[in-house]
């Protein structure tokens, strides 16, 4: 069986988040020049980077004073100091309150978006990830948080436009720990599918080798690595200042977490860039197999379509 893999580097510009019809005709832009020109018919997975959507939380519909604070912190206390009645109801008694008080409003144009960008395409879709409670949707309570834990998830979806899982991330940065974050269990990274079993590890997930044997064990023979890094590409690698990020990256990534697996045999990884508030982000998307690289973006920033097609047995 042929698979079409589509890695979507995209920089974050904040006019696609200040509208939810600016965000859709984002993710459809990118998502009609991911499959451009693919045969009918023949499955595809497109990824798009990690945390993609996290603008929204700060810029849709919000006033100039959270869309132009000096921080991401600064933006959040704004937008609480603004609607502090609602965030007070929520009984939240942290300021991880603010994820909470905007998953409700994010949250279904996120993952309704996305849905119909993989129905229209016909993909199976890794739309990025948000930072937000669990969410859930049932007749009595309609759609509600479960718990008080925040988490960087990533929505996966089918060609039908269906969710199949809602993954998170879990080993944290020191921004996302300081940001209130909770990791999510491991054991949730893989999800069965029509065209086998793929494993979504998020950033430094797919760096954490329990999480990659994980994957083979399951029987994976992909693995989504949506990624958001922030640090220069080509400046020091905070591990080893002489060494440089992109560098490490490459060398320390999928393509030699790939050698001597079991059932793993692909890499995907899409990675963003641009700036959100005090954060800038860079990086080169790509595609692996054991121990080389099939597709490599130019550039470790500006928008990029990476595309490879494998043969996967079944």
């Amino acid at each position: 069986m042929r698979v079409h893999l589509v890695a979507v580097q995209a920089r974050l510009e904040m006019r696609d988040y200040l509208t939810e019809t600016a965000f859709a005709a984002r993710v459809g832009n990118l998502t009609v020049e991911a499959i451009e020109g693919l045969p009918e018919g023949e499955p595809r997975v497109v990824a798009f980077p990690e945390a993609f959507a996290l603008p929204l939380l700060f810029w849709l519909e919000t006033p100039a004073s959270v869309r132009e604070a000096e921080s991401a912190l600064g933006a959040a206390l704004e937008t609480l100091k603004l609607e502090w009645r609602r965030a007070l109801r929520l009984g939240i008694p942290s300021p991880s309150v603010f994820y909470h008080l905007r998953a409700e409003r994010v949250w279904p144009i996120y993952q309704e978006v996305f849905a119909r960008a993989a129905k229209s395409t016909g993909a199976y879709l890794i739309a990025g990830s948000l930072f937000s409670p669990l969410m859930d949707w049932e007749p009595v309570r309609e759609l509600h948080r479960e718990g008080w834990g925040v988490y960087n998830l990533s929505l996966v979806l089918s060609p039908q436009g269906t969710v199949l899982g809602r993954i998170p991330k879990v080993n944290l940065t020191a921004s996302e720990r300081s940001g209130l974050l909770s990791g999510g269990r491991s054991g949730q990274q893989t999800l069965k599918t029509q065209i086998g079993t793929l494993a979504n590890l998020i950033c430094l997930d797919a760096f954490h080798e329990n999480l990659i044997e994980e994957a083979d064990r399951t029987g994976a023979w992909l693995v989504v690595q949506p990624s958001a890094n922030a640090a220069r590409w080509d400046g020091p690698w905070s591990g080893d200042k002489s060494q440089l990020e992109g560098e490490v990256w490459l060398r320390e990534g999928l393509a030699k977490k790939l050698v001597g697996r079991e059932n793993l045999r692909y890499g995907l990884n899409p990675m963003l860039n641009g700036q959100l508030y005090e954060l800038e982000f860079e990086g080169r998307s790509g595609i692996y197999t054991a121990g080389s690289t099939l597709a490599l973006a130019d550039s470790p920033v500006g928008d990029a379509i990476v595309r490879a097609s494998v043969e996967v047995q079944q």
